[in-house]
């Protein structure tokens, strides 16, 4: 890695999980994201917190196949409106209201954190043609510090006194690319699925605690009578590229927005003994 470069109710809810899956200028949760370099970015480092409060709005994240085994337990796994069908771990029911962060800003205890809510403020950019990834951090990060002072000992420098990456830059380059080769994995995988034509509207509704109701859509699920009637190859193609496991995951993966729903009664009765 060179010293020059670092990188590895109904109508709302739709809308809201269609603008954090679909293509945009930013990633989600991403504000200024910068390519790190030595000569411009010699003094920047991080805050070693783990706080997630800039998930807490979140209503779905993003997933990459690898991830399918550990999230099905926690998280309905189901897949953005789009031409790649990306992948989405469902963390809230209502609007705003990711219900796996804590009032201190940790993750739920016990519940699996994604890879994409791990691996912020970090992100890397693929120059085309070269497959050449260069690290970028995100600015806009509160655990992002311009100038690190040597009175300030909770931030971890990027970069050294040579120019060198330090062992945090390069931990977040070797993540960043791990997860850059499962996204691809996963890109495919969500092709694939949109091409056979199994993919389909879902609707869930819940009934709050309240009474009220709520009707969660804006997203895809595999409809299983498409699924098992593809043809003879395309199912030796899966099996081969393990998308068949993955399509099986998925579908069990449904179960758990019952767990959702009880999740959502907890933070409830949670909101209303702090009132």
């Amino acid at each position: 890695m060179a010293h020059s470069a670092m990188t590895g109710p109904k109508a709302t809810m739709t809308k809201r999980i269609q603008n954090e899956t679909a293509a945009a200028p930013l990633p989600l949760f991403y504000k200024d994201p910068v390519l790190l370099r030595f000569e411009e970015h010699g003094d920047v480092g991080l805050i070693s917190a783990a706080d997630f409060s800039f998930a807490a709005e979140a209503v779905a994240i993003p997933l990459c196949a690898g991830e399918f085994t550990v999230a099905m337990r926690h998280y309905p796994i189901v897949f953005a409106m789009g031409e790649q069908a990306a992948p989405i771990a469902l963390v809230a029911i209502e609007e705003k209201r990711n219900l796996f962060i804590e009032r201190d800003g940790t993750w739920r205890p016990g519940s699996y954190v994604p890879a994409y809510v791990r691996r912020y403020p970090f992100i890397v950019t693929e120059i085309p043609g070269q497959g050449q990834q260069l690290l970028s951090v995100d600015r806009g990060s509160d655990r992002f510090v311009a100038k690190v002072s040597a009175t300030r000992d909770d931030a971890q420098r990027l970069f050294d006194a040579e120019g060198k990456p330090t062992p945090t830059a390069q931990n977040a380059m070797a993540f960043c690319h791990a997860y850059h080769q499962d996204y691809s994995n996963t890109v495919a995988f969500g092709r694939a699925l949109v091409a056979a034509k199994v993919l389909e509207p879902y609707h869930a509704d819940f009934r709050l605690p309240d009474g009220s109701r709520r009707q969660l859509d804006g997203f895809l699920a595999v409809n299983e009578t498409a699924f098992r009637a593809l043809p003879a190859d395309t199912v030796t193609e899966w099996h081969t590229r393990g998308w068949l496991t993955l399509v099986a995951l998925h579908l069990a993966s449904m179960q758990s927005f019952q767990a959702l729903l009880e999740l959502n009664a907890q933070r409830a009765n949670e909101r209303k003994a702090l009132a």
